[in-house]
């Protein structure tokens, strides 16, 4: 998928600098309905998860509605982490997820909430991501639909969302792509048709989408690791 040309500059310097500015507004001003459908599925793909590590954890409380004892919470902006209320039992650590300081097999479970748009090599995130779980531990990502990136950049003119920043949005294809050997795809999907409006509303115009690979304005994978 080719970058538009008034994207800015995708590099781990201008994302941190962007996140860094967004911090102070990042989470009274996001899309609460997408806030709460990402937790929605967190949980339930990963309520089983003993060892969870949430990268690009910002000021989400996505990983507080996990039971797990072990809860790690990773950004590479210090000041999106210093915005979180919700890690008080978490260790918080600022961190390249492409490059992480843990070892093989540390966690039997790893999320990422719209992150793979912002980094540099997702496939990368997602291969380190493989090599620190254990056997039969998941990964499970969140991103933008980069077949809808149109309506996003739109809503984000209108003033109507967050600024993306630093990114590239990732179509189905690339995505689904990105599995690596020691892994398979559990599910793969888009969701989130109409994020606007009452939860109810929300759910019941995504079940009128869930024919083959749904459609909506975001995505997600949920990786398993064989091996």
């Amino acid at each position: 998928m080719k970058t538009p040309e008034n994207t800015p500059a995708h590099d781990l310097a201008s994302v941190r600098a962007h996140y860094d500015q967004l911090s102070v507004r990042y989470r009274d001003d996001s899309n609460q309905v997408c806030r709460r459908a990402y937790e929605a599925l967190t949980r339930e793909v990963l309520s089983d998860a003993q060892r969870v590590l949430e990268l690009g954890a910002g000021p989400s409380p996505a990983l507080s509605v996990l039971s797990a004892p072990v809860r790690v919470a990773s950004d590479l902006s210090r000041e999106m982490l210093r915005a979180n209320p919700h890690l008080h039992e978490a260790v918080r650590l600022v961190a390249d997820a492409q490059c992480l300081p843990f070892a093989t097999g540390a966690f039997d479970a790893i999320f990422c909430v719209n992150v793979l748009e912002h980094v540099p090599d997702p496939g990368q995130l997602i291969r380190e991501a493989a090599r620190i779980l254990s056997p039969g531990g998941l990964f499970f990502g969140i991103t933008p639909n980069g077949g809808t990136g149109w309506i996003l950049e739109l809503l984000e003119r209108l003033r109507l969302k967050l600024p993306e920043g630093p990114h590239r949005f990732l179509d189905y294809a690339e995505l689904g792509s990105m599995l690596p050997p020691e892994m398979t795809m559990v599910r793969h999907r888009r969701f989130l048709a109409f994020p606007a409006g009452p939860d109810a509303l929300v759910r019941g115009v995504d079940r009128l989408f869930q024919r083959g690979q749904g459609e909506g304005l975001f995505h997600y994978v949920l990786m398993r690791k064989d091996r």
